[in-house]
């Protein structure tokens, strides 16, 4: 029974303006037909479901923002579908409002406990559901926000990371190129990893990119040899650039986790890997992976080792330098990048038609011969937009080689 109170209704939509999607799970088909019709008219987005069960495989499927759940149901009641939503979706906040004929002090605290937001004793009060909705709609708005100013602080994270790159790239093409290659080999042995979480790949993807780093500061001529090929001298100083790395970039809060990966990136699992001498599982994982993707970018590139042979050259670094699981994944990355290889063509396109995703396949220079973008990168929006102000700027060609991998 309404209690007469004239509240406002609810748009039913989020303050950018899409629908509020909301999910109503009752037993009784009657209460939930009710329900969803009462929330239909008030503009929101409506699914139903007969128990906690159906419900949870809708919420699995669906970007459902709000709950609205009877407590007592067959199979998986109330109280179990939200202690399971807390508990395993964690990618969005969803709104759990409970009903229910249970009216006690210790049946309200209990559903509290199983993360419920809000508590609806039954029957029904329509205006009063109105103003708990309104509320809940609220912070789902404030969640949105937050959602998205993360979204632009990760974009400039990265982005100045990316900068970070490129300037190394200018420094020394060939260190520039090898750490962005790194930083792209790193997050895809980190998704094929199974102890490494979604969560742990941007930040081995930027201490890919900033793993050198710490090479800044040395000759080019100790930057382009090879260790064995280094004096006494030579090889004091390269020794030293994962602890300069990590001090340059210890200097910023939000870089300290990389830091510290930075530091062990030249150790082995053997313990003869340096500055630390970690042997083992002491080396953190992401330190392991982003040196494996290192060693095997320099079989590639600066020992221009031909890809078919590189194989043989990981099995002698199998259980000595690199653990042996990360082998097999390098072994698999070099198969893939064989067949992508053999069905790769090469094709012209004007800037403007440019689209995520897609890798160049060949240097973009200035006419002066100044590097802008390298071989190899993997386009985003970020540097598309960056080349077409080149373009306007009359800065580069207006055409660019991309790889098309045919069917």
């Amino acid at each position: 029974m309404s209690s007469g109170l004239s509240l406002p209704l609810p748009a039913g939509r989020f303050s950018g303006g899409e629908p509020l999607s909301i999910l109503v799970v009752d037993d009784n088909p009657v209460t939930r037909s009710v329900l969803a019709l009462k929330l239909r008219q008030w503009g929101y987005r409506v699914a139903e479901a007969e128990n906690g069960i159906s419900a949870w495989e809708l919420l699995q499927s669906s970007p459902i923002q709000m709950v609205i759940t009877d407590w007592m149901m067959p199979d998986m009641d109330g109280m179990a579908l939200s202690r399971r939503i807390r508990e395993e979706i964690t990618s969005r906040y969803t709104y759990i409002i409970v009903v229910s004929a249970l009216d006690s002090k210790p049946d309200i605290l209990k559903g509290l406990q199983a993360g419920i937001d809000d508590y609806l004793v039954k029957p029904i009060d329509f205006d009063h559901l109105q103003a708990r909705m309104a509320i809940g709609k609220r912070i789902l708005d404030l969640e949105k926000g937050l959602l998205v100013q993360n979204e632009l602080i990760q974009q400039n994270y990265f982005q100045t990371i990316r900068m970070v790159t490129h300037l190394m790239e200018a420094f020394d093409e060939e260190l520039g190129g090898h750490c962005r290659r790194v930083g792209q080999l790193a997050r895809t042995i980190g998704q094929m990893h199974p102890d490494v979480h979604e969560a742990d790949l941007p930040v081995l993807e930027a201490a890919g990119f900033l793993h050198d780093i710490g090479m800044i500061g040395l000759s080019k001529a100790i930057v382009g040899k090879r260790e064995t090929e280094m004096t006494g001298e030579e090889k004091i100083l390269y020794r030293a650039h994962p602890v300069q790395g990590e001090l340059i970039l210890s200097e910023i809060e939000s870089l300290k986790p990389i830091s510290r990966l930075v530091r062990h990136h030249h150790e082995q699992i053997n313990g003869k890997g340096f500055p630390d001498g970690l042997k083992g599982e002491t080396i953190p994982v992401l330190a392991r992976i982003i040196s494996a993707a290192s060693i095997y970018d320099s079989l590639c590139h600066k020992r221009k080792v031909p890809i078919e042979n590189i194989p043989e050259h990981l099995m002698m670094l199998k259980g000595y330098r690199i653990e042996p699981r990360l082998i097999d994944m390098l072994l698999e990355v070099n198969r893939q990048r064989i067949v992508r290889e053999q069905n790769a063509s090469v094709l012209e396109l004007p800037i403007d038609e440019l689209k995520e995703g897609m890798v160049l396949a060949d240097h973009i220079r200035r006419p002066n011969g100044a590097l802008v973008l390298s071989k190899d990168t993997r386009l985003s929006a970020f540097t598309i937009e960056t080349l077409k102000r080149f373009v306007e700027l009359a800065a580069i060609e207006s055409a660019v080689s991309v790889y098309r991998m045919l069917p």
